[in-house]
């Protein structure tokens, strides 16, 4: 027999408690704990949602989704969604745990030995992944409904049909880029913090690298720079993803993205920062630098910095810098979409978690985030980020090299060279970049001929 509809149970225990309501003269309406749709976080869920989730089909009870990822969802922020949503509606959820590093692969190959997991996650692997997902409107998945992030849809959606979702400011929209900075290093040696300069208006390019002189003069190191999050907030990027066209671009060319390059790299020149992909994060986390530009994924409790990497009461964090014309900079989407599996047993199934896991009414907020104003920031850079755009860089150099940080493995000299050599660095492997551009289309080409209707 199908579990108790929670959100029905809910609903009763409301309905009894209206009459008490009327009784204690105080005229309110019943708070929001008592009303239809509230799960165990404690967060209103609307009546629409209700109904969806009412109209589960009875055969899918006692079915399970296989759900592919690297992250122990059962034993982090998204442990009491999963368990409620098996409550709801008798579906049982199963981690199908695949180390990040090796994701495209092993999906690969499940995909080629007929053992596709149910739901895929796209995080900075498009197209890579593209060959094992299947179009959603294969499924009983609607991407047109507006539960969906319309912008992520657009941007997945190849030959008019739609590979992946999200939902706008869900738990699991990464949002743009960010600035994280030791405050105990910057107080210990009278240096001005970012949020200082925030507070006075003064947040600007020029001072995130002063900052980053006078931490590298105090303690020896200055900032570290993620190399995808900074060239997508001040350029386009190595990459271009034309949504309309549907197809990739080199960016390289452009002059804001060799502008972008040779600040970077003048800075890395005169050593006060470390440019590279994830911006040497971990010298960060030892405390062995006092700023870090890049992603906003350290800002969530589960995230980066953990309390036995750097106490929380000393993590600092605000926006990115604004550009040279003094306009604030929020960067662009980070690469995050859901799908189903190519060959998935159980894509009904896997069509209503997703609707389930990524809402975020289904979170208790106080778990996803570090705290309050961690949270304030999360939301802030999620709602003003650069939905035109976002960080595909990664996966496409990926088609071409194994390397850890696969842009060294595709533009060595990268990685040693001055400021004023970028230009011939980039000319002189544009025929290999090239290349990468050139193959990450074919596998969108591919994708359209293998689903045409």
């Amino acid at each position: 027999m199908k579990k108790k509809n929670q959100w029905i149970a809910a609903l009763l225990a409301a309905l009894l408690c209206l009459p008490l309501a009327a009784c204690d003269g105080t005229g309110k309406e019943p708070t929001e704990s008592g009303k239809k749709g509230d799960n165990s976080s404690g967060s209103p869920v609307s009546d629409k949602e209700a109904e969806y989730f009412d109209n589960v089909p009875v055969e899918l009870d006692g079915t399970t989704v296989k759900f592919a990822t690297w992250i122990d969802h059962k034993s982090n922020e998204s442990a009491m969604v999963l368990s409620d949503f098996t409550d709801l509606t008798g579906i049982n959820v199963e981690l199908t745990r695949i180390a990040q590093t090796e994701y495209v692969s092993k999906m690969t190959s499940l995909v080629a030995s007929d053992d596709s997991p149910d739901v895929v996650v796209c995080n900075g692997e498009w197209p890579r992944l593209l060959p094992v997902m299947q179009p959603l409107d294969d499924t009983i998945l609607d991407a047109s409904d507006p539960f969906w992030d319309q912008g992520v849809v657009k941007t997945y959606t190849v030959g008019g049909r739609p590979y992946l979702v999200n939902v706008e400011q869900g738990p699991w929209d990464m949002g743009s880029g960010c600035v994280y900075y030791n405050k105990r290093i910057f107080e210990d040696n009278g240096i001005t913090t970012p949020d200082l300069y925030v507070h006075e208006k003064r947040w600007t390019l020029d001072n995130f690298y002063k900052a980053a002189r006078e931490l590298k003069n105090a303690i020896g190191c200055g900032v570290g720079i993620d190399t995808e999050t900074y060239l997508y907030a001040y350029a386009d990027g190595f990459v271009e993803w034309d949504a309309e066209a549907g197809e990739f671009k080199s960016g390289i060319n452009d002059p804001a993205f060799l502008s972008a390059w040779q600040r970077m790299a003048e800075a890395r020149d005169a050593g006060y920062a470390e440019v590279t992909s994830g911006g040497s994060r971990w010298m960060f986390e030892q405390q062995k630098m006092g700023m870090l530009l890049s992603g906003g994924y350290g800002l969530r409790k589960t995230g980066w910095f953990q309390e036995h990497d750097i106490k929380w009461e000393d993590l600092g964090y605000v926006p990115l810098p604004t550009d040279a014309d003094g306009k604030q900079v929020y960067g662009a989407q980070s690469d995050r979409g859901y799908g189903i599996c190519k060959g998935a047993k159980n894509p009904d199934g896997a069509a209503y978690f997703l609707r389930y896991f990524l809402n975020g009414d289904h979170y208790d907020e106080d778990e996803l985030y570090k705290n309050a104003e961690c949270a304030k920031l999360y939301h802030e850079l999620q709602k003003n980020k650069d939905t035109s755009k976002f960080g595909c860089s990664y996966a496409v150099f990926s088609i071409f090299s194994n390397d850890s940080d696969p842009m060294y493995g595709v533009f060595p000299d990268l990685k040693d060279c001055t400021a004023a050599q970028i230009p011939t660095v980039l000319a002189t492997k544009a025929n290999t970049f090239n290349s990468c551009i050139e193959r990450a289309n074919t596998i969108l080409k591919d994708a359209i001929a293998q689903n045409q209707k």
